[in-house]
């Protein structure tokens, strides 16, 4: 019994001392988009496993035998950017009793915080949707805590 409880006791402090390099962020936070300072509002949803952005798409086309994408981002200021990216794949996204959708994913450079990282993002039609944004666990991991009671912890200040 008592070698059980220095166990779980040892258990508990290593997860609480990995659990203290990782900062905390509110289920809102200020994102910028591509070391720019182009700000969103981004949802935090540890439920989502990759991200999603809203995006206007503009053109597709083929570059050097490979699937490309010309779109634009809008903030809630009316504030615009353009991107150019190649498409890495498409994705199907199934939905409860509605048509599954086909989304282009990309890479895209996204700060929260002071952190930047590259990732896979999908682009989605989410006009409908109050923010426009949506960062999943593939930017999360080994980086962040999520607390559902807190919003805007931090301002992107990424170099």
């Amino acid at each position: 019994m008592r070698a059980t409880l220095l166990l779980l006791f040892s258990l508990f402090q290593a997860s609480s001392a990995f659990a203290v390099d990782k900062q905390v962020i509110g289920w809102l936070e200020e994102v910028t988009v591509d070391k720019s300072n182009f700000k969103l509002k981004a949802k935090i949803d540890t439920g989502a496993t990759t991200s999603s952005l809203n995006a206007a798409i503009v053109k597709t086309y083929i570059k050097d035998s490979d699937d490309w994408i010309r779109f634009s981002v809008q903030n809630k200021d009316g504030q615009q950017i353009n991107f150019e990216r190649k498409v890495l794949r498409y994705t199907k996204i199934k939905r409860k009793s509605a048509k599954s959708l086909e989304r282009p994913v990309i890479k895209l450079g996204v700060c929260i915080s002071e952190v930047y990282r590259e990732l896979e993002v999908n682009l989605a039609d989410r006009t409908n949707f109050e923010y426009h944004m949506l960062i999943g666990r593939n930017y999360l991991g080994g980086y962040f805590l999520v607390d559902s009671e807190l919003v805007y912890q931090s301002s992107p200040s990424c170099r």
